[in-house]
């Protein structure tokens, strides 16, 4: 292949990577769970990195221009397939611990949580502005909406990943203290409620006698 298509193809495999790098890191955050629509987006990226190099390799598409033309559409669309599934990668992730956070917030309390996890606040605050910038985007044609998928990783992404995987660990932990807290408090206020009843009692007696 000439120079053109080459800067394509190696444009390609860097994308690759990235996709590949991405979609480990969301199995791993998922419990190995299989990402089907990025890998799915990869298998197609494949096919098209597979057609490009047969026909280039079949045919001299430096004198074939209709052929060139077609290797390069293909590498075009393995480039925008391979992006596909590394902003899917990330995409998965975000909508998991979205649902995880919300989980443990509802079973712990937001003040069981945030006692535990300071930072809890500040990085589920980001994932909703991650969101909502990703949902903006969806409806501009104009905007670059791979750029906001490489800047989310750039700034914050993995500042929520180490929360999230901070919190799973110790997941079992942190209930199991916050259950023994709550047990406390109802065992004091109940020893207040009493004590207070018995000393009214008292005072209610001598007033009575």
């Amino acid at each position: 292949m000439d120079e053109e298509l080459d800067r394509l193809l190696q444009r390609t495999f860097e994308q690759w990577n990235i996709a590949e790098r991405r979609i480990k890191k969301a199995e791993q955050v998922r419990g190995n769970e299989f990402l089907t629509s990025a890998i799915f987006e990869l298998r197609y990226a494949g096919r098209k990195i597979v057609d490009a190099l047969t026909l280039a390799l079949e045919s001299d598409v430096a004198d074939n221009s209709l052929h060139r033309e077609s290797v390069r559409r293909y590498l075009d669309d393995a480039f925008e397939y391979c992006v596909k599934a590394k902003n899917d990668a990330i995409d998965a992730v975000l909508d998991f611990v979205t649902i995880w956070f919300h989980e443990i917030e509802t079973e712990l309390g937001l003040e069981g949580v945030t006692k535990y996890f300071p930072d809890f606040i500040e990085q589920t605050s980001k994932i909703a502005d991650i969101q909502d910038l990703i949902a903006e985007l969806r409806g501009d044609r104009h905007g670059s909406k791979d750029d906001l998928y490489d800047q989310i990783e750039r700034s914050g992404y993995d500042d929520i990943l180490t929360l999230f995987s901070k919190m799973r660990a110790s997941k079992d932990r942190v209930e199991a203290q916050i259950r023994r807290e709550r047990r406390t408090n109802r065992t004091l206020l109940i020893c207040a409620v009493l004590g207070a009843v018995f000393g009214a009692g008292g005072i209610l007696a001598v007033i009575l006698s």
